[in-house]
């Protein structure tokens, strides 16, 4: 009888070996400058007093009032799965995550987001370095940092280990195999801490930075950009869904520039979307809009007007997906169904 492939022994692998493979390595120095502002003394402003001050602040017309909780849509509760392969709600630590490029996204916030390293990546997806990526690619990204190797006739894992300077125990335990298993030819085996040698040696890179809920807290340095109900919790890229009636105000959540504003494209299924970067090297994403109230390239700042909810690109019912990249979500611990 065939011994199990290797993708099912992933699969069943469990999460405290995970935990122990990883190698600490540098810090993204992106976010060098995001431990001062956790430290340095500057203003804190809790997120909904924020938000409840910018919309006291518009005069109480009816145009800019806060929406009713009555007149959300009852469609939006179900504005879930904006955009197809991007929302992995499942994301196990031994799986392969295949993630979809977004228009504006560089390599080094992806690394950082999922908790590898640009050159894991680069090896990953055989990229020639990192600028070498464009919008709705589809990229293979590691459970760990280390390599995604295909099994060829003859190996071993001592062999597959020692060619990227390993340890063969890690192997064997991050894939849970054991002494009798097979290595089947063409599967793919994870190789934890695993290096290629390669002339190009990525700039910024990061290694072994936890995903999504371990990323930086920087407290009440974003704002919510809009009121609502959130319709889907934390999923994809860092993002949450938050539905609300169409037309619902969505405001910039923290000072920045737009890198990206596009009101045309289906954008991997984000619609009309806004991305801004900010000073610390954190950026944020606005998708499904209806209508966008910026440009690019301009410089906003925290509470600024930039769009009006709306259900564009892959949605059913009209919601903001809010994505932040390179820190901890602010709303990473909040369940479907709250409202706010």
């Amino acid at each position: 009888m065939s011994q199990p492939g290797i993708v099912s022994n992933i699969v069943r692998h469990y999460i405290e070996e995970t935990s122990a493979s990883i190698i600490p390595a540098e810090t993204n120095p992106q976010l060098t400058d995001i431990k001062s502002l956790m430290g340095g003394g500057a203003l804190v402003i809790s997120p909904t007093v924020a938000l409840s001050a910018i919309y006291e602040g518009q005069g109480g017309t009816e145009e800019n009032a806060p929406p009713e909780i009555y007149t959300i849509q009852d469609s939006s509760i179900q504005a879930i799965d904006s955009v197809s392969t991007d929302y992995l709600n499942d994301i196990k630590p031994n799986k392969i995550i295949e993630y979809t490029i977004q228009p504006g996204d560089a390599l080094s916030f992806i690394a950082s987001d999922y908790g590898v390293s640009v050159n894991d990546l680069i090896w990953a997806n055989n990229l020639k370095n990192a600028d070498n990526i464009k919008p709705d690619q589809i990229i293979r990204i590691p459970p760990v940092s280390g390599v995604i190797h295909k099994i060829k006739k003859g190996e071993t894992v001592g062999s597959i280990a020692k060619k990227y300077g390993v340890d063969s125990e890690k192997v064997k335990s991050f894939n849970r195999l054991s002494e009798t298993d097979n290595l089947n030819i063409d599967d793919e085996i994870i190789v934890p801490g695993g290096k290629i040698t390669t002339q190009y040696i990525a700039k910024n890179q990061t290694a072994a930075v936890a995903i999504f809920a371990h990323l930086p807290d920087l407290g009440d340095y974003f704002m919510l950009p809009t009121r609502g109900r959130i319709s889907q919790g934390l999923h994809g890229r860092n993002g949450v869904d938050i539905a609300a009636a169409c037309n619902t105000n969505i405001f910039a959540d923290a000072d920045g520039i737009a890198t990206t504003v596009d009101d045309t494209g289906y954008n991997g299924g984000f619609g009309k979307l806004i991305k801004i970067s900010h000073s610390n090297g954190t950026e944020t994403l606005f998708g499904h809009a209806s209508k966008l109230l910026i440009t690019v390239g301009q410089a906003v700042i925290k509470g600024q007007l930039i769009a009006l909810m709306g259900s564009t690109g892959r949605s059913t019912g009209c919601h903001l997906h809010w994505e932040v990249h390179g820190a901890k979500h602010p709303l990473s611990n909040s369940k479907a169904g709250s409202v706010f």
